[in-house]
């Protein structure tokens, strides 16, 4: 594991640095869990996503992957009504179905967006946090149509996920904790955007939107980091670095004409910081109340004169609360994005079933360009014991005498 760790960074470090770099978007595993509640939230999260939504929460969860199915539905009214439109591909013309199926926009008031997203198949993903070290292999897939007006869009996006996660404890004194964590993360991504084009275009000639297609494959990796501090069983806040190094090579694209050789183009996820709180309220044995808001980006705020390339910061506040009953069923809502979100969630040991339907909000400010995603994840998930590893016997600052619980 060491070699390949090393041998993973003297490849990031020996990549040219004079290629042309260009911007992506960040690395996520979306949760139904969490969405239900308008997450993630960087201060509460006690599962195995914490090596990517905060890496200082590793020190206090155990658990394991095994098996983790999460399809999701963008628009899910609206693809309903289109799939007997797509039905008859097969037995009518192509552009006499693209007329039906362009319908839906004038109801929509010009704006349709929809899509599928897919964890883990075809391919098997697993993922462990126990006691301060994580590990993962994760894949995730999307695919989405939009419309806005006359123009329309289609992204595709394929991305295969390794995290590594280190978490250690800086103080343990009496009811204080402070832990933090770092997660190294190996990826290969592929995407293509194809827009915009012309509705009306699309509908004389419907082949003209896949003749620029292209579709690079990325090979690189990213590190972000994270803290978290505890009150007793309560309060806890969280911080995170995401992404304050990253780095992707394009190794070979895929085009509409042919398969060629990766150019110079570097690629990097930009750097932001997210900020959260929540607090957990243990009733009895019976109910257990968390309440949780994050703001994600915080350094959006101060990028709000450049209109044309931020989003309005008010969107990158969530908040939300989960409601569990009997250790069993659990009740979730929320706001992301400035959009409701709601959830369930069934809790059978290891096996755990979530569904969530949450708003997106494909625009820059509030309003401008709203869908609903409809979300079911079907997992089977172990709780490991606690280990004792050489980092986590003692905090930072029990190493150096300080006090220690």
């Amino acid at each position: 594991m060491k070699r390949l760790l090393f041998l993973f960074l003297a490849v990031l470090i020996v990549f040219p640095v004079f290629a042309q770099r260009q911007s992506m978007p960040r690395f996520s595993m979306p949760s139904a869990r969490t969405n239900g509640m308008g997450g993630p939230h960087i201060a509460f999260t006690d599962n195995i996503y914490s090596m990517i939504v905060n890496p200082g929460a590793m020190m206090r969860t155990n658990e394991r992957s095994f098996v983790n199915i999460a399809p999701s539905l963008y628009s899910p009214g609206l693809m309903a009504g289109l799939i007997s439109p797509l039905m008859g591909m097969t037995s009518s013309n192509f552009n006499d179905v693209l007329k039906d199926f362009l319908t839906p926009i004038a109801e929509q008031g010009g704006q349709m967006a929809v899509g599928l997203e897919m964890q883990a198949l075809p391919l098997i993903s697993f993922a462990s946090v126990r006691s301060g070290f994580g590990i993962g292999f994760w894949q995730r897939m999307s695919f989405d149509v939009r419309f806005n007006g006359l123009n329309s869009y289609a992204d595709f996006i394929m991305d295969v996920m390794v995290p590594l996660g280190f978490g250690f404890s800086i103080l343990s004194n009496n009811n204080h904790v402070i832990d933090a964590g770092f997660t190294i993360m190996p990826f290969a991504r592929s995407f293509s955007y194809l827009g915009p084009k012309s509705a009306l275009d699309l509908v004389d000639d419907a082949s003209s939107f896949f003749r620029d297609f292209e579709a690079p494959l990325i090979i690189g990796g990213t590190m972000s980091a994270g803290l978290i501090y505890r009150l007793g069983d309560g309060f806890s806040a969280g911080l995170t670095f995401n992404d304050f190094f990253s780095f992707g090579r394009e190794i070979f694209k895929l085009s509409s004409n042919n398969l060629s050789a990766g150019n110079t183009t570097t690629y990097y996820v930009p750097f932001t910081m997210d900020l959260g709180v929540a607090y957990n309220f243990r009733f009895n044995h019976i109910f257990n109340l968390a309440i949780a808001a994050s703001w994600h980006d915080i350094l959006n705020v101060f990028k709000q004169n450049d209109y044309l390339n931020s989003r309005n910061f008010i969107l990158d506040f969530s908040a939300g609360a989960e409601l569990r009953m009997f250790n069993t069923v659990n009740i979730r809502m929320g706001i992301r994005e400035m959009l409701p979100a709601l959830g369930l969630g069934l809790d059978l040991g290891p096996f755990k079933i979530d569904a969530s339907w949450y708003g997106r909000e494909i625009g820059i400010e509030p309003g401008d360009f709203p869908m609903s995603i409809a979300e079911i994840t079907i997992s089977i998930r172990t709780q490991p014991s606690p280990t004792s590893r050489f980092y986590n016997r003692r905090s930072v600052i029990g190493l150096f005498g300080g006090p220690e619980n």
